[in-house]
């Protein structure tokens, strides 16, 4: 089961809709790649690319909201970090205990109420203040 974008999580900003979109496919090849037991080092280098793109569109997030006096940049900012953390923590995980199934079903799960969550309570906000500024 993949992790899908829809229309339902844009928030209006080209450029994070995009960041969005590459995200979730991102997550889906990781996630795949678990699933199908491809070797330890094609997977961990799938997640270092995803922790590298999350810390990318993380900081060009939160500079758009520094940019702009966005009030609930703290609040993102806590979550963005809470995630990075998350993801380190999970690769750990993968590192010592080696993969299974059911890893890649946590992190699908984990990873796509994270992610649909933070886009309807943060980012939509978000993109509605940048609309008005």
């Amino acid at each position: 089961m993949e992790i899908k974008w829809d229309q339902n999580l844009a928030v209006g900003v080209d450029k994070i809709d995009n960041q969005h979109k590459e995200l979730f496919d991102r997550m889906n090849k990781l996630i795949l790649a678990m699933k199908e037991g491809k070797g330890k080092t094609e997977v961990m280098d799938t997640l270092k690319f995803l922790e590298d793109y999350v810390v990318k569109h993380f900081n060009e997030e939160e500079e758009l909201q520094k940019r702009n006096n966005y009030p609930k940049y703290e609040t993102q900012h806590k979550e963005h970090e809470e995630f990075k953390m998350d993801l380190n923590n999970f690769k750990s995980m993968i590192e010592k205990e080696g993969l299974s199934s059911a890893s890649a079903i946590k992190l699908q799960n984990s990873m796509s109420l994270w992610w649909r969550k933070h886009i309807k309570d943060l980012d939509m906000d978000l993109g509605k203040f940048l609309m008005k500024v």
